[in-house]
């Protein structure tokens, strides 16, 4: 099974521990994948803790809150745009407003989950998040892998071309 790591950033301990008991056991499998995709939690009670482990840990999701000590979430989202960081991001917060799910949204977030959310409404966002992820990364392969079939032709064709050249 595929472990994807998800950072859950938020100052509220039960929060926290919360959603790791959700996705402990949570897996998630389509018809096009080889195999299902399960989640690592690790957990940070503020941005800059996140953006720590953001470096050493190097997350695929990340939950993020807004409201924390010291950065905010917002705060947050814009460094990982800055640094061009490979991290989807959903943000879960208290306060969430029509405004500050626009900002998110442009700034980069991928989805945005207002608390408190249910169990399965967690895990409904966690199947889309992953998906997105998921085709994203083989978009990535296969244009990584097109370049090199382009490359691979035009040397065949070339070399071929150079043949009878070479001849007369």
């Amino acid at each position: 099974m595929q472990m994807l790591k998800v950072l859950v950033v938020d100052d509220e301990p039960g929060i926290r521990s919360g959603i790791d008991r959700i996705l402990s056991k949570f897996t998630v499998g389509y018809p096009f994948m080889d195999e299902d995709i399960g989640y690592t939690v690790l957990e940070a009670c503020t941005g800059e803790e996140a953006i720590q482990i953001f470096h050493d840990n190097q997350p695929d999701i990340a939950l993020l809150d807004n409201k924390l000590p010291g950065m905010d979430g917002i705060e947050v989202l814009e460094y990982i745009k800055r640094k061009q960081l490979n991290i989807e991001v959903m943000m879960i917060t208290s306060f969430a407003s029509l405004e500050l799910a626009v900002k998110a949204t442009n700034i980069g977030a991928y989805d945005f989950v207002p608390k408190p959310f249910t169990p399965q409404e967690l895990r409904s966002s966690m199947e889309n998040i992953t998906k997105h992820l998921f085709l994203k990364r083989m978009t990535q392969k296969m244009n990584t892998e097109g370049k090199q079939i382009r490359f691979q032709f035009l040397s065949v064709l070339s070399h071929e071309l150079k043949n009878p050249l070479n001849s007369i």
